[in-house]
């Protein structure tokens, strides 16, 4: 199920695209949910708690209060993921924009032609990064609900009195009936390490090894059991190494 979010000011317009893009979805058989907004500012602070998390961000460029490059700015900086199209009026506001990853440009005037094409393609995107995306089922005030969250924004995962815990680096969750062990199974295929009995961390956010905790990139520290060191050790080295050897 795909997360799509179209930002405009204008209300006649998102109504005609919202129709369009159901039409279109179903036609080519994809599930989504659509969302429509029209404040930059709630686009990114739905972004930053993943609620929900977009896989496909339609922005207009030309917005009051706080316009589509300066949203789609503070919205990189919080992910890099997400598929971006602009939508504007004027197609000499499509320069200049390679810094904010944009996949599609759509022209207002140009909906039905445009559309179709530029929905599979970023799909087709999408799909080939399927397995960077992962669903969870989490505890909120609200009862349950699901998240999709990045596999590179999973800092690490902790288990608190059989409850298990997933930190990104923006938000906590309450995992919902989920076994620390089916984690630990799962994630170390994801160069995610075993740290401790009640801890799992992706490696790419160590930032040191000491001799009985880790510290993460963000200063957070975690406890690190002797017999697992050597192990976390070697695999830190081995994802330092790799980073090098690609600069």
């Amino acid at each position: 199920m795909l997360n799509v979010v179209f930002c405009d000011d204008d209300y006649e317009f998102l109504a005609r695209i919202l129709a369009e893009t159901k039409t279109i979805f179903k036609n080519q058989r994809i599930p989504a949910c659509l969302y429509t907004l029209t404040d930059g500012n709630k686009l990114i602070e739905n972004l930053k708690t993943y609620n929900p998390y977009y896989d496909i961000v339609f922005l207009d460029i030309d917005m009051p209060l706080i316009n589509g490059k300066e949203v789609a700015r503070k919205m990189r900086l919080l992910d890099k993921k997400f598929k971006l199209v602009f939508v504007t009026s004027y197609e000499k506001e499509a320069i200049n924009t390679f810094e904010y990853e944009v996949i599609g440009f759509l022209p207002k005037n140009q909906i039905k032609e445009k559309l179709p094409e530029i929905i599979k393609r970023v799909v087709d995107a999408i799909n080939l990064e399927s397995l960077k995306i992962q669903l969870f089922n989490v505890d909120c005030s609200e009862g349950i609900k699901s998240v999709k969250i990045p596999l590179d924004d999973i800092m690490y995962f902790e288990c608190v009195n059989k409850k298990v815990f997933l930190y990104t680096r923006r938000e906590v969750f309450a995992l919902h009936r989920y076994k620390f062990s089916e984690i630990i199974q799962k994630y170390t295929e994801y160069n995610f390490v075993d740290i401790h009995r009640t801890c799992i961390v992706n490696i790419k956010y160590i930032f040191s090894v000491d001799e009985l905790e880790i510290v993460l990139d963000n200063g957070v520290r975690l406890p690190l059991s002797r017999r697992k060191r050597g192990q976390v050790i070697d695999s830190f080295i081995q994802i330092v190494n790799e980073g090098i050897s690609q600069c």
